[in-house]
């Protein structure tokens, strides 16, 4: 890995708390500083900020929440959220998982190449990770 991205990486982790802080305080004050934690999109689909362990309850009861997709990187959820249930699902059994769900979804082949790439990226560390574990004391 480059110098350039370790630095960028290393950057990432120490800004995000204290970026994480500001938005909860943008989430807080009143007036024209007020930043929503989420928005929804439609009936079925909320878009916003990290769905915090304290937030999930109302989300559930609140706004109907039954799932969450995050983009966001493990050090970033691992405190903070709650629990994932990982399906290790291929791309093509995501997608199906999904349409079953939301029969609207179409994937274009551009963005199942995309999934595919991801994927196989994510396994071949996923396997490096088993074959050389860390250790923990």
């Amino acid at each position: 890995m480059a110098s350039g991205t370790l630095l960028e990486a290393g950057l990432a982790r120490v800004l995000f708390y204290p970026t994480l802080l500001y938005t909860l305080f943008r989430g807080k004050v009143p007036g024209p500083a007020h930043r929503d934690w989420y928005h929804r999109i439609d009936r079925t689909v909320l878009l916003g900020a990290l769905p915090l362990r304290s937030m999930t309850r109302g989300l559930v009861e609140d706004e109907n929440v039954r799932g969450v997709i995050t983009m966001n990187e493990e050090y970033e959820t691992r405190f903070l959220c709650n629990s994932a249930k990982v399906h290790n699902w291929s791309p093509e059994e995501a997608i199906g998982a999904i349409t079953r769900i939301r029969s609207h979804i179409h994937v274009r082949p551009g963005q199942l190449e995309i999934l595919k790439e991801f994927h196989k990226e994510i396994a071949a560390s996923a396997a490096k990770d088993e074959t050389h574990p860390t250790s923990q004391t």
